[in-house]
């Protein structure tokens, strides 16, 4: 690592305030054995954390990349997160984590891959949407880490949620097509499920970060959220149209006239924090090891089978 840049460009007050904190760390002259201490238990932790290179071979080479990115990402988070700049990011994450309990079925639907990547990477704060990722990245470049590893975390960070139509499968890959942006990607999927056509998916995809490489797949990070409905007390595969009127309805409340861009922000943002948290949790049908089964529309409370309307109109 090279000396610590502090030359603004476009950074946000968190990563600046961060940013100075570090450094007036790195310029202490006098190190507090109980520092040295306390360091030495942190590092046997994220030596715990951080994924075996044994298992990172056994992974696919993309999802590999992303894994060990989104290790690296918890290591660096989990050392600068006490930091007085971090705290609104940081107890949002805590309280979010206190309220969901992310560990998948049965304890919880949303998942701990899901409520990374959304805590990392989606949760923010101020007019810059600052996120824990956003102020890694900057950390990094002012650290003068590896590029390579700071364009994955600036993938990862670009990344949202999204809503894609199963089209079948190619060459061993599943292919989806999102629904408001038409966008189409063949993507594998880490945790097995390979579902069918016609099945409506909320997941988060990762794109190819080195274009050399060349790859010709994307990754779908998460296991899927794969969306029914209720029809005649039977749990259905949505009507596509059923999907593009709910976003119809709802692309305007996020203030940004263009579509795509308001779909965008949507999936990632939400309408407001706990947007998307809370449907999944509301939302929530059944669930197998590779996939988990969401029913109804954020915006429609009986149409999910967890929220509060619907669990008073049942009795219980």
């Amino acid at each position: 690592m090279g000396k610590l840049n502090l030359k603004m460009s476009g950074r946000g007050p968190v990563s600046n305030k961060a940013l100075a904190a570090i450094k007036k760390h790195i310029n202490k002259k006098i190190i507090d054995i109980s520092e040295l201490r306390d360091a030495k238990i942190q590092s046997e932790n994220i030596a715990n954390t951080i994924i075996s290179e044994k298992k990172l071979s056994q992974l696919d080479p993309l999802h590999g990349i992303y894994t060990y990115a989104q290790n690296m990402m918890s290591v660096f988070i989990e050392q600068i997160a006490d930091l007085p700049a971090l705290s609104k990011l940081a107890d949002a994450y805590a309280n979010a984590e206190d309220i969901y309990i992310p560990s998948g079925p049965p304890m919880s639907p949303l998942t701990r891959s899901y409520f990374t990547c959304w805590g990392f990477f989606d949760l923010c704060t101020g007019i810059k949407k600052e996120t824990l990722g956003t102020v890694i990245i900057d950390v990094c470049r002012a650290l003068g880490m590896d590029q390579g590893l700071i364009t994955v975390f600036e993938h990862m960070q670009q990344s949202r949620m999204g809503v894609y139509v199963h089209e079948g499968f190619s060459d061993g890959y599943v292919q989806l097509r999102e629904i408001i942006t038409h966008e189409r990607i063949n993507v594998i999927v880490p945790s097995g499920y390979k579902g069918k056509s016609g099945e409506i998916w909320l997941t988060r995809i990762m794109p190819e970060p080195f274009p050399e490489l060349n790859f010709g797949y994307a990754v779908a990070f998460i296991s899927p959220y794969i969306l029914c409905e209720m029809e005649n007390n039977n749990f259905i595969i949505p009507y596509e149209e059923n999907w593009i009127s709910f976003f119809e309805r709802n692309l305007d409340k996020t203030g940004i006239k263009d579509k795509k861009r308001a779909y965008e922000s949507l999936m990632k943002y939400g309408l407001n924090r706990h947007y998307w948290n809370e449907y999944i949790f509301e939302g929530y049908v059944n669930y197998s090891p590779e996939m988990i089964l969401l029913a109804g529309f954020p915006d429609t409370p009986l149409s999910m089978p967890q929220s509060k309307e619907s669990c008073d109109k049942r009795g219980y």
